[in-house]
């Protein structure tokens, strides 16, 4: 009896079926298995361990964020000296203090383009006034015409004395810092730090859908850090990374004395910071 083989047209078709079942199926076994999610929760691990090195190298202060929304993650530096958050009345009374600060450094802004308008009319009145007008009087008349055009009058305002934190994203698409894009069924389930209080979680899909239609200059996501400092010191933080349901979960903590970088299965409690000094 004659026996019949494959011609190449037909393995070449096989192969390829098996191929794009492959592509198809693979993402499914990675995530029932919790493959990426996994691959996740080290990678973030080992950056956070990289980046107390980091910090420590270039004598610098440094940060990774977290952008809730997007699921994306990235490294930042500062270029001078920060300051973080005991918890999260500290962080609110110095929000409050910066929003204070703005409106102060506008007066100061707005009090100089006075200033400016004043002296300008000092000169026009210099041209416009008969010689021999005493200073008193040429002074009188300029800052009566200055109030008539808006410029300033008053005790000056003080600002400029404090600047918050200023970070800079470190790194592009090609090396080791470039902003990191979590697997399709991971997700951020949420993160905490001390100046938060609570776990801190992404926004609903109605509120997304509400801040996507605001103006970009204007959106504003859900991004929460974790600090590196030059002296060893890492920010108490707990990142929550999930399934697409929410149901299967892996906890890394970052412990800031120690510097350790734990990545647990499942849900673990935040700890207890309330015996820890203020750093």
């Amino acid at each position: 009896m004659q026996q019949r083989g494959f011609t190449l047209i037909e393995l070449v078709v096989t192969m390829s079926i098996i191929g794009a079942l492959l592509l198809v199926l693979i993402p499914v076994i990675n995530s029932v298995l919790g493959v990426d999610q996994r691959k996740s929760s080290r990678e973030l691990a080992a950056t956070l361990r990289y980046l107390n090195d980091e910090a420590v190298v270039r004598n610098a202060p440094m940060r990774l964020a977290y952008d809730l929304d997007h699921n994306t993650w990235w490294v930042e530096a500062a270029d001078g000296p920060v300051r973080i958050f005991k918890d999260r009345t500290q962080k609110d009374a110095f929000d409050e203090f910066m929003a204070d600060k703005k409106d102060s450094d506008q007066r100061v802004a707005d009090e100089a383009e006075g200033r400016k308008s004043t002296s300008t009319v000092t000169d026009m009145l210099s041209q416009l006034m008969p010689e021999g007008l005493t200073d008193d009087a040429a002074a009188g008349g300029a800052a009566l015409m200055s109030s008539l055009f808006g410029g300033a009058s008053g005790p000056s305002a003080r600002g400029g004395e404090y600047t918050p934190n200023e970070f800079r994203p470190l790194g592009t698409e090609e090396d080791d810092f470039a902003r990191r894009q979590l697997p399709a069924d991971v997700r951020f389930w949420g993160v905490w730090t001390p100046a938060t209080d609570d776990v801190v979680k992404p926004m609903d899909p109605y509120e997304r859908e509400a801040m996507e239609t605001e103006d970009s200059a204007d959106q504003k996501w859900t991004v929460v850090y974790t600090h590196i400092f030059p002296a060893g010191y890492m920010e108490d933080t707990v990142i929550y990374l999930s399934d697409e349901t929410g149901d299967d979960m892996t906890t890394i903590t970052v412990e800031p004395l120690t510097g350790r970088v734990l990545v647990k299965k499942g849900m673990e409690d935040l700890p207890d910071i309330s015996d820890r000094e203020q750093r």
